[in-house]
């Protein structure tokens, strides 16, 4: 898993079709027993995640006699991959996240899978609408997801009854009280871990009233236009940053942490905001810590971010049979089933049931805009915003100043689309 912050940070629309000789309504039949081989990549990602991997890479190998070339690309996963494209020597199948899908979409490098809905033995129909219809560009499908989550609230349950709080904050007043009242800069303790990063702050923007139905929530449905400058974004932003501001807050780099998820598990803070991916993380890498999970505190409203991660096939894959029958196990019921109960993510398939302890993100989903961006984008204009959001924190820079220049960036991004 991942999103914007994390595991490629994360976090919730493909292409030009290559001649592939694969038209919508047609597929290429594997073999029951497919000789050969067949690559597989993915981003470096935690202990459990990798339980996954190789639970999905043994069963497929066992079931179809075919061996499994798998990879781990580390470092700037979308750069290297991008990089392997234009070489001809990208992986037959891959992990795509959502906001670069639109990037490997519109260049060509993505297999149109539009035949996968006439196979009924893989159920495409399974998949949960809102989830799936990211992964459809021009009309086209080029990626299939593969689990997603929301954000909540991580508590330290531990340090709560110590303060003499009793439950989690449900509002913005009363994440405000507790992080201030959990702070001890004295011991470099801090309320919360807030990231400088839209991924987090555009979840505040949409419980603000601000934002608008698509690009998590900061662009319009289209994806032709920024709503980020308005009385709702100011409120988030000035609330968002101004709880570091106040000393009540820390990002995760001013405690020594690499992320939101080491923060609250080193005990540097008593609360994050993070993904379903931090509760494998802190299983594994601190397993005594007492904590808990709670939905987002709201102001005006509801509203949370919906991160996914896909599956996708290289256009230009010489190995196409394979990479096809690897697809629709890795994306069919049998290979969600697997990850989702070896990892504990959520399946975006409505025939997998969730894993135990998931239920906070779930219910999440109905509040949720997606993650998802026009062409460069990402590069363009989110970096940018979460730079703005930084200096904001910092004290570098008035809220007002920074929304301005958010705006401004994000509409920059949409003129220069290529």
């Amino acid at each position: 898993m991942r999103a914007s912050s994390f595991l490629a940070k994360l976090a919730v629309a493909g292409v030009v079709i290559a001649s592939l000789g694969v038209a919508a309504g047609t597929r290429t039949v594997a073999p029951t027993q497919a000789a050969g081989s067949v690559s597989l990549a993915t981003w470096s990602s935690n202990p459990t995640e990798q339980a996954g991997q190789k639970k999905l890479v043994d069963s497929f190998q066992n079931k179809y006699g075919t061996t499994i070339d798998f990879q781990v690309i580390n470092g700037d996963y979308p750069t290297v991959l991008k990089a392997r494209f234009t070489a001809g020597t990208a992986p037959d199948v891959f992990y795509i996240n959502s906001d670069y899908f639109q990037d490997f979409a519109s260049s060509g490098a993505l297999m149109n899978l539009d035949f996968l809905k006439n196979v009924k033995s893989f159920g495409y129909d399974q998949y949960y609408k809102n989830l799936q219809v990211g992964y459809i560009y021009n009309k086209h499908i080029y990626g299939l997801v593969k689990d997603y989550s929301t954000l909540a609230l991580e508590y330290n349950k531990t340090m709560f009854k110590k303060a003499g709080i009793k439950a989690p904050p449900k509002t913005w007043a009363e994440l405000q009280k507790d992080a201030c009242k959990l702070t001890n800069r004295a011991n470099k303790v801090y309320g919360i871990s807030l990231s400088a990063d839209p991924a987090r702050w555009a979840a505040f923007l949409i419980q603000a009233g601000g934002g608008s139905t698509g690009g998590g929530g900061i662009l319009n449905k289209a994806q032709t236009k920024a709503y980020i400058k308005s009385a709702a974004g100011l409120a988030a932003l000035k609330f968002y940053a101004g709880l570091v501001q106040k000393g009540c807050a820390a990002r995760p780099d001013q405690v020594g942490a690499g992320w939101n998820g080491e923060a609250f598990g080193r005990q540097n803070v008593a609360m994050a905001i993070e993904g379903n991916w931090i509760t494998s993380y802190l299983q594994q890498t601190f397993p005594s810590l007492n904590w808990g999970v709670a939905p987002l505190p709201v102001d005006k409203k509801a509203g949370n971010l919906a991160f996914t991660a896909a599956y996708g096939v290289y256009a230009r894959t010489s190995n196409k049979s394979n990479a096809i029958k690897l697809l629709e196990y890795l994306a069919g019921k049998s290979g969600t089933t697997v990850w989702s109960h070896v990892v504990g993510y959520l399946p975006a398939r409505k025939d997998v049931k969730p894993p135990a302890g998931t239920k906070v993100f779930a219910d999440q989903t109905k509040y949720a805009k997606d993650w998802f961006f026009p062409p460069g984008f990402t590069n363009r204009a989110l970096t940018p915003i979460g730079n703005d959001i930084q200096a904001v924190m910092d004290g570098k820079m008035s809220a007002s100043s920074a929304l301005n220049d958010m705006q401004n960036k994000a509409t920059q991004a949409l003129q220069n689309v290529p």
